[in-house]
């Protein structure tokens, strides 16, 4: 098959695991024999020569900057990023001639893309969702509807307001999608979205995976021995949604309860600006700096070792996970996993320890848990063995890729047969 991704964030731009799902799905496809093309944006690109590399296109323009709303660009930039985008869809529609084209993560791009693609592409136009991006509030309405926090500004900005937002209604945006042909990555977004409307009660769903062959090299110790310190570990995004806020306020409780000479806690990952110095100043408030270790971003291929040197994985999202492919590479290397009740990591859990679930922004529960692994060596033994043996027969990026591989064939196949 020729296949056509279009995605708005590629590695080694990305945001998330949503678009390093994307770029491991291309491999494996390339190397089954599919001829796999990407369209994604210029976020991260820095001169024109990084434009474009072998079956990757970086040319598409983002509605808006990821961490701030730029209003001036919305009036004087966007109409024609508009227009280069559709002529850029275009072009690759007629060269490249797909059997198919897949959506991927949509995040700051215009919805007028899957809404051409639909129309130039009847019934080969596919998604895989692993967010909510049918029904979240689109990103010009959101700014453009929330007031400000000075009087002064709010009088700029209501005059604008009223101008972008007729705008907005005048051009039909956000237009309304088809969604013909979509799978989700867990069945908690599938049934929200049938829920809201947007998708048809047919959807199917195929779980997120994760490469198992880096990991088989790099494995955490088995277990946690009586007395020793536990290496905590949070890694992704640094974003309030995430919830790593909590995971420090569990290390203070555990100082209250005079266990922090037992526990220390890493966080790896990047994120806003603001969330960062907002938990800079937490781990100072709970006078905790000697336990708390901020490492920074680090590269996609050396998750596995970095994952090796700690014993238990903190999820703490606070909002309703798509899936929780962080939870999965955490089980690959053997450590044990405690997380958040929320969204389609519950699928995950349900086969796994349900009482190392704790409710959302619960530090004390996260704290409750942490302890009880301190004092349950046997526990966390069992965890780290189930939770691989779950890891590696449920969630591996082989089987994601038998799933949207067997997916696109039929819609392929189907549109092939409406066009003869």
């Amino acid at each position: 098959m020729r296949i056509l991704f279009i995605s708005s964030q590629y590695p080694p731009y990305e945001l998330g695991g949503y678009e390093q799902l994307c770029q491991e799905v291309t491999i494996d496809l390339l190397s089954r024999g599919h001829e796999v093309r990407v369209l994604t944006s210029r976020y991260g690109v820095k001169s024109k020569d990084g434009l474009q590399a072998g079956n990757v296109y970086r040319t598409l323009h983002l509605m808006a900057d990821i961490h701030y709303y730029k209003p001036l660009d919305f009036f004087f930039k966007l109409p024609a990023q508009e227009r280069e985008n559709l002529a850029e869809l275009k072009r690759h529609l007629d060269q490249f001639r797909p059997d198919v084209l897949m959506f991927w993560g949509m995040f700051a791009m215009s919805h007028n893309l899957p809404y051409w693609a639909e129309k130039w592409m009847p019934g080969r136009v596919t998604y895989y969702m692993a967010s909510y991006w049918p029904i979240d509030v689109d990103i010009h309405a959101s700014y453009w509807m929330s007031p400000t926090n000075r009087w002064v500004t709010e009088w700029i900005k209501r005059p604008l307001r009223t101008l972008a937002l007729a705008r907005l209604r005048r051009e039909g945006y956000p237009p309304k999608l088809q969604f013909e042909h979509v799978i989700s990555c867990s069945e908690y977004v599938r049934d929200r979205l049938v829920d809201a409307g947007k998708f048809p009660p047919h959807a199917g769903v195929v779980y997120a995976g994760a490469d198992p062959r880096p990991f088989h090299n790099y494995v955490s110790r088995k277990g946690i021995s009586p007395g020793q310190r536990v290496r905590l570990l949070y890694f992704g995004r640094l974003v309030p949604d995430k919830g790593v806020h909590t995971a420090i306020e569990a290390l203070g409780v555990l100082k209250e309860k005079g266990l922090a000479d037992r526990v220390e806690l890493t966080i790896l990952g990047d994120g806003h600006p603001d969330y960062k110095n907002f938990l800079w100043q937490r781990v100072r408030e709970l006078g905790i700096e000697d336990r708390v270790h901020f490492a920074g971003k680090v590269a996609r291929e050396d998750i596995p070792e970095q994952l090796s040197r700690f014993d238990v994985f903190l999820f703490t999202s606070t909002w309703p996970e798509p899936f929780g492919r962080t939870i999965v590479e955490a089980m690959m290397a053997g450590l044990v996993v405690i997380g958040s009740d929320v969204g389609g990591s519950r699928e995950i859990f349900q086969h796994y320890e349900k009482d190392m679930l704790f409710q959302p922004e619960d530090a004390q529960g996260l704290a409750e848990r942490i302890d009880r692994l301190l004092s349950d060596p046997e526990l966390c033994r069992r965890l780290i063995d189930s939770g691989r043996r779950l890891a590696f027969e449920r969630f591996t990026i082989h089987q994601m890729t038998n799933g949207i591989e067997a997916f696109l064939a039929d819609v392929a196949v189907r549109a092939s047969g409406k066009s003869q």
